[in-house]
């Protein structure tokens, strides 16, 4: 619903209080397993942190599973309950929109949601809304990042998007529904995907928002001829879990084999660990000077050069990336950022990455990239970090630099967002 011509336009800050700003969430679970909660949640924060008052808002609905929270989430929430009676397209619209104007924001951003994110948009149409982009939702209506399975346990990259080639991206989904994820497929059916309202919908969203904000230009590319403002707008992380100089750091007398670390779902074909795995067999056969650590389960030797560490929580995790001599993101998916890769740089280490996605905007100077499903390439670009303690060096530090400069949330509110929430 939009507001009359004849109607004031909302986001007016009244004078002598704190800009308001309303974060709405469809998917939401705290504490967080992904970099798109751990965005919306660190938005919120560090908004606070700067003066701003904002209210989070995020749907709680046990069937899906979302809505689940655990622990206290570090910035001020509200959630809006909903049962099967009223889990439907116009009540949850209907509900957000009530929880929004009672809080009365100047401006709201529409994130936490995969196709359903115009909807929400239409919710809140009365006040000035930003959609942020965490990856190529609304754009891959099938599983966000434009892949496609193939024979032999391969993938398919996707060159379409449904905003181009609307009839392309609905034949795809409805003859490869189940190959995403059931949750996937509830939220596309929830937001009729593959509709023609769908379809206006989602084009007036982009239209009408004050900005949309991507995370890479390949997707500020895609979404520009569609929008008035298209912004690249990289997540954000916190400085205080990457402290600089390293505290307490001392040589190692021995350091012993080079350690290659991996830090996400190794049972995940998506994020390639059998690719890096591959390649550090290839590698073996000839040297013995390294050993591959990753986040798998449960904890042990897995073999004569691999080790899993289980899973790390977010105060372990920068120790280990600090504790490997470079780090691999072996992606086979089209990654709109690469969290681990921006941590690893973080902790000042050096990246061997998959070329594609944003994985080379995000990596820039600061590390090497590997041809994505290319075990042979990945183990090529591996060797020549293990074998460069002074390129390991030279790029580590080029990492630090890039994280301080770009990507820290104190850099992002004071850069990207100040300058929205006051226009």
């Amino acid at each position: 619903m939009s507001r009359s011509p004849s109607e004031p336009p909302r986001g007016d800050s009244t004078p002598g209080r704190p800009t308001r700003v309303a974060i709405v969430n469809l998917l939401f679970n705290w504490p967080a397993t992904g970099g798109r909660v751990f965005h919306t949640v660190g938005l919120g924060e560090f908004l606070c942190r700067a003066g701003y008052d904002v209210r989070h808002f995020y749907a709680v609905y046990p069937p899906w599973g979302i809505g689940r929270v655990e622990s206290p989430v570090p910035v001020p929430s509200e959630p809006v309950v909903f049962d099967d009676r009223a889990w439907g397209r116009e009540t949850i619209q209907d509900r957000f929109r009530r929880a929004v104007r009672a809080f009365e924001p100047d401006y709201v951003v529409v994130t936490g949601s995969w196709n359903f994110k115009p909807l929400l948009a239409e919710a809140i149409c009365d006040y000035p809304y930003f959609l942020r982009f965490g990856a190529l939702e609304c754009l891959c209506p099938l599983n966000n990042v434009r892949l496609l399975p193939a024979a032999a346990g391969r993938f398919s990259q996707c060159l379409h998007h449904q905003l181009a080639t609307p009839d392309v991206c609905h034949r795809c989904v409805a003859g490869r529904d189940r190959v995403s994820g059931s949750l996937h497929q509830r939220e596309r059916a929830l937001a009729g995907v593959g509709t023609m309202e769908y379809d206006r919908k989602l084009r007036r969203a982009l239209r009408e928002a004050r900005a949309v904000l991507v995370v890479n230009p390949l997707i500020q590319a895609m979404l520009g001829p569609y929008a008035r403002d298209v912004r690249v707008v990289t997540s954000g992380f916190d400085p205080a879990r990457f402290p600089w100089p390293w505290p307490d750091e001392k040589p190692a007398p021995d350091p012993g084999p080079r350690r290659i670390f991996f830090g996400g779902l190794v049972h995940d074909a998506l994020k390639g660990f059998h690719v890096l795995h591959e390649a550090c067999s290839l590698l073996r056969k000839r040297r013995r000077d390294f050993r591959l650590v990753a986040t798998g389960e449960p904890p042990g030797q897995v073999d004569e050069f691999t080790r899993y560490v289980g899973w790390l929580s977010q105060e372990e995790l920068p120790r280990h990336l600090r504790a490997a001599d470079l780090v691999a993101f072996p992606t086979v998916a089209q990654e709109a950022l690469g969290r681990t890769a921006v941590e690893a740089m973080a902790a000042g280490r050096p990246v061997v990455a998959s070329r594609i996605g944003g994985l080379p905007h995000t990596v820039g100077d600061a590390g090497l990239l590997a041809e994505p499903q290319d075990p042979v390439d990945l183990a090529r670009k591996t060797a020549t970090l293990l074998d460069d303690a002074g390129l390991r060096q030279h790029l580590g530090a080029a990492g630090r630099r890039r994280f301080e400069e770009d990507f820290t949330w104190d850099v992002i509110v004071e850069r990207h967002y100040k300058p929205l929430l006051s226009a």
